[in-house]
């Protein structure tokens, strides 16, 4: 080979490899969340090549990542335009379609990108790959626009075709975790750090991951070995910076990673963000919600969700609960999902329950969704139960008790059946509930048919729902709740005498059958033979009834009425 054509080579080849490493360039600066380093690169490739489908797929990514689906939208229709065909940019544009709901059309798109894809070798795993994150990415538990099982799937096809592709085993990760199946994310992320020790993304993932569970040894030993595989990676050192300080309240080295932060991220009014934060937990209020409006008042449409969730804090703390309700509004409505923590729904409850008490209930619901470890959802609901508790609000104390009940049996933590009947069934009851106190008595009863207080909140509650008797639905229950107690008529005297009372007065004045009401008020005398009011009742009832009165013709009103006795 002569020289020059060696030389030309070799020129060649360190073009195609700078020209890579600028798509990598672009792709790291995504992940550690440069949007405007990232939009620049990829930028000046497409306009140094129209044609360079991977960098045009990835430009729209970076507007994806950013919620900025119409940008995306713009970026792929232009290039389909000019290449209808082009795997990764019908990829793109299909995930742009999930995000506006578009499911159907999305999947066709997809479906094509897999047909256009195939080479001899087989499918494209970058384009199944980029399949797989745009419906994990789509996919949210309020809307559902991904499909996650899809995604599994086709990342598994691309698992066989590049099984060292770390970026794939990342996207597991993700789709696991989104399916709430922490075990196989961790596992995933796991796989893409053993494949790639250099990829900082996965070691962050499992930081976030376990911060929900409040692990912190673990959050920042992954937080460090994601500055350890890449010194620039901005997101880990914000996360350190609020765990020094709203946890560690080490304000010293929370200024620390504030600083490590600036220098690795882009230049944005949204970094002013810290500056608001700290003001916060120094509980300059005032000072954090200058800083908060201005944000919001520069970034517009593009304001990170966080700064409404400051904003919300500032105004409770200040006392504002209606304007901080508005600002946590905000902050669901443009938060992503991975975003959202279990704190999130205690700070909607705080700033939006304050005569709403249903709405403090669902928040602490979903606030113990956002955590996995046990130990963790029962503080949160105990917390909740407190706050009920304090305010008198027994049905909703008893259904914070019901889920704290329901979470320790499923995990085999084997709570004591007793709380049924004396912390969820009575406040139920107390509260006003009396269906589910009655459902819940149903429910002692089958694990315990021989106590007698199944029996008997079961029956007291339906009474409640029936108060004329007419429907005879606590009828059933009665008859249980004198047969039970009949087993210890000393112990059980005072049941025993509501029951019998019960069922007398339910067939003396529903059923007019008074032999079956002076049977039951001697059933009741078995337990209380002392008992004055039943003593009366079957004298009352033993009378012979009086004859009936002949027709006054000089009252015509008073014609064919007879005055009875027996109540």
């Amino acid at each position: 080979m002569k020289k020059s054509a060696i030389v030309l080579f070799f020129a060649a080849l360190l073009s195609i490899q700078a020209f890579a490493q600028s798509v990598q360039d672009g792709i790291n600066h995504i992940y550690a969340e440069r949007y405007q380093s990232a939009k620049s690169v990829f930028e000046k490739m497409v306009a140094s090549n129209p044609n360079n489908l991977e960098a045009v797929y990835w430009l729209g990514r970076t507007y994806l990542d950013q919620d900025y689906v119409s940008d995306a939208r713009g970026v792929y229709e232009k290039a389909l335009a000019a290449n209808g065909n082009a795997p990764l940019v019908l990829a793109g544009m299909g995930q742009v379609e999930l995000s506006e709901g578009k499911a159907a059309e999305a999947r066709q798109r997809f479906e094509t990108a897999i047909t256009q894809s195939k080479g001899k070798k087989g499918q494209d795993p970058n384009v199944l790959i980029a399949i797989a994150r745009a419906n994990v990415d789509a996919y949210t538990e309020k809307d559902k626009h991904g499909d996650l099982d899809y995604a599994i799937s086709k990342l598994n096809d691309a698992a066989k075709i590049a099984p060292t592709n770390a970026t794939i085993y990342l996207a597991l990760g993700d789709a696991y975790r989104k399916k709430h199946n922490g075990g196989q994310a961790i596992t995933n992320y796991m796989k893409a750090t053993q494949l790639d020790p250099k990829f900082a993304e996965p070691y962050y993932r499992m930081a976030t991951l376990y911060k929900t569970q409040q692990n912190w040894d673990i959050v920042t030993e992954n937080l460090n070995k994601a500055l350890a595989a890449d010194p620039k990676f901005a997101p880990a050192y914000q996360e350190l910076y609020y765990y020094y300080l709203l946890y560690q309240k080490d304000f010293a080295k929370a200024e620390e990673y504030a600083n490590k932060f600036f220098s690795s991220s882009d230049p944005s009014v949204g970094n002013d963000y810290i500056k608001a934060q700290t003001a916060f937990v120094q509980k300059k209020y005032d000072e954090a919600i200058s800083v908060g409006k201005q944000i919001v008042s520069t970034a517009g449409e593009k304001v990170n969700p966080r700064v409404f969730r400051l904003l919300s804090y500032s105004y409770v703390e200040k006392g504002d609960s209606a304007t901080a309700c508005q600002y946590i509004g905000q902050f669901f409505a443009k938060a992503k999902e991975e975003d959202i923590a279990g704190n999130d729904y205690i700070l909607q409850a705080d700033a939006c329950g304050k005569d709403n008490p249903a709405i403090v209930r669902e928040s602490y619901y979903k606030a113990v969704t956002m955590d996995s470890v046990l130990a963790n959802q029962l503080k949160i609901l105990n917390a909740g139960i407190e706050r009920f508790k304090a305010a008198g609000k027994k049905a909703y104390e008893a259904d914070l008790r019901l889920l704290s009940y329901q979470l320790r049996d499923s995990a085999k933590a084997q709570p004591n059946p007793t709380e049924l009947i004396s912390y969820i069934a009575v406040p139920y009851y107390q509260g006003g509930d009396y269906a589910k106190a009655d459902s819940i008595s149903k429910m002692y009863i089958g694990i315990a048919p021989d106590s007698i207080y199944g029996h008997l909140w079961s029956a007291r509650s339906l009474a409640q729902m029936d108060t004329t008797m007419e429907q005879g639905l606590a009828i059933p229950a009665y008859e249980q709740l004198l047969n039970v107690a009949a087993k210890d008529k000393v112990k059980f005297k005072t049941y025993g005498v509501e029951a019998a009372g019960y069922l007398g007065g339910y067939h003396n004045n529903v059923k007019k059958d008074k032999d079956a009401a002076i049977t039951y008020f001697k059933k009741g005398l078995e337990f209380d033979p002392e008992n004055a009011n039943l003593q009366k009742y079957i004298s009352l009832l033993s009378k012979p009834a009086a004859p009936a009165k002949k027709p006054d013709t000089k009252n015509k009103s008073e014609k064919g009425k007879v005055k009875t006795t027996g109540k």
